[in-house]
């Protein structure tokens, strides 16, 4: 299993990139919520505020989300960082029972 994370510009961009994520049923929940953001683009230290978006998936089914994501993201170089994770086993067969297989 894995807990992946990216970010997104606003509130509406989490919800568009969540819904994407669900309805390709390779992940069965996201969860989104705003934070503060401090980084270099293009040598230049930027802060602003951003919404991180949290889900877990199927390792397999890592390639398939990054490409999503990358399709449907207003960033250039957009933020993809993935976990390897243990579950509970209830958890992780709900994980797979709500997943494309």
């Amino acid at each position: 299993m894995l807990v992946i994370h990216t970010t997104a510009s606003n509130k509406k961009e989490a919800k568009k990139l969540a819904n994407i994520l669900i309805e390709s049923h390779l992940v069965p929940c996201v969860q989104y919520f705003k934070i503060k953001s401090q980084y270099v683009w293009r040598k230049r230290v930027h802060k602003q505020s951003e919404y991180l978006l949290i889900f877990k998936a199927l390792k397999e089914h890592y390639e398939e989300i990054r490409q999503l994501i990358y399709a449907n993201h207003s960033y250039k170089i957009p933020e993809i960082v993935s976990f390897e994770a243990k579950a509970a086993p209830t958890y992780k067969q709900w994980l797979v029972d709500n997943t494309k297989g």
